[in-house]
């Protein structure tokens, strides 16, 4: 069994603009991998240190001071417009001091990538995805729009010469899931070991009073995750759904809401544990790297609906943890609901399949990954 860090570590990560997946992979490998009394060092380019775990957020050691700038920086949850200065990231992050460190870990979807450690320094890539804005444009469409898309469209060529070539520095890549295993492979040349991120699977209880025919969707509202298709599949249905999310498309979504569908905007994570345990079933229709919300969903004991791509290919095994979509479609989201509604689902063997993504796997994973790299 790989032992604990305890060499000077510094972690590398893209930006935190809240506390979603890829920053609980942080939080979890500041938390799980190191010795006692070893704590690492984080670098990064913006934190909304506000929105983070105290024990995180003390440290971060460095941030750009343009990401800070006014007008430009993030004030709580208003995202700001730091994202405007991706071209500057790729060199910041290469000028980063890391000379200090034994080991280092870049939490890479974006320009983390471009850390460069010293030469005898262990150099671990942990990746989210390759950057989308250079290697999946499609993918983007509908998240970056205006002026901004016509930018990223333009430094599309530039971006991907300088992934391409800031992917030979880390020693070993570390892929999120196997989808993210085969976009490596497609973008960089290199092979990556699956380790997927850690879900607190613990903090859901899969024998709480479920509520029959009570369905939930818990994500950001934004086209991609097509809240409006799941919303509409539920027009009619004699089952009620609850939607869990704030973002650009509320507004438009809460002005043609069927009469069961509720919709709620930021609740607090025990709350939404609650919503979890009482639902029946959960629904994820949109693609992901992962897609932790599925594995928090088993954990609680409710099949998932899920569309068959991305991360949800790890996650989700049809007819044992819910139902695969071809298609991400009013209709083919309301059989489903209808299929999940009529059968008695196993919690346990879900609960089970949920505590395969542990925290505590994760962590054993990435320590022997880590310690198999060479010195």
């Amino acid at each position: 069994m790989a032992q604990p860090l305890t060499e000077r570590t510094a972690i590398v990560h893209d930006w935190f603009q809240g506390f979603h997946g890829a920053e609980r992979v942080v939080e979890a490998m500041r938390a799980g991998l190191f010795a006692d009394g070893n704590e690492p060092d984080v670098f990064t380019f913006q934190a909304a240190r506000e929105l983070l775990p105290p024990e995180l957020s003390a440290r971060i050691r460095q941030e750009s001071r343009l990401a800070n700038l006014p007008g430009i920086r993030q004030r709580g949850h208003d995202p700001g417009r730091w994202r405007m200065l991706l071209p500057f990231m790729p060199g910041y992050f290469r000028r980063l001091d890391l000379d200090a460190y034994d080991t280092v870990i870049a939490s890479s979807h974006a320009c983390a990538i471009h850390a460069r450690p010293r030469e005898e320094a262990r150099y671990v890539c942990y990746c989210h995805t390759p950057i989308r804005y250079a290697w999946l444009p499609d993918t983007e469409a509908n998240r970056v729009r205006g002026p901004a898309a016509l930018g990223l469209r333009a430094a599309r060529g530039w971006l991907r010469r300088k992934d391409l070539e800031a992917s030979l520095g880390p020693d070993v890549f570390v892929a999120n899931s196997t989808v993210v295993r085969e976009r490596i492979r497609t973008a960089y040349g290199r092979d990556a070991a699956v380790v997927h991120p850690p879900v607190d699977v613990d903090d859901f209880d899969p024998h709480a009073e479920k509520e029959p025919g009570h369905f939930l969707w818990a994500h950001r509202l934004v086209a991609y995750k097509r809240p409006q298709v799941v919303a509409e599949a539920f027009r009619g249905l004699p089952h009620r759904l609850t939607m869990v999310g704030v973002g650009p498309l509320a507004g438009e979504l809460r002005r043609d809401l069927p009469p069961n569908v509720e919709l709620r905007g930021w609740v607090s994570r025990d709350e939404l544990a609650r919503l979890y345990e009482r639902a029946s079933g959960f629904i994820h229709v949109g693609e992901e790297d992962f897609g932790i919300t599925m594995v928090e969903a088993l954990a609680a004991g409710a099949p998932v609906i899920a569309l068959a791509r991305g991360g949800a290919l790890d996650i989700v095994r049809p007819d044992e943890d819910g139902v695969l979509l071809e298609r991400a479609e009013p209709a083919s989201v309301r059989d489903a609901v209808e299929r999940i509604a009529a059968r008695d689902w196993d919690r346990d063997a879900l609960a089970a399949r949920a505590a395969e993504f542990s925290r505590e796997r994760f962590v054993a994973r990435m320590l022997e990954t880590i310690e198999g790299v060479r010195r």
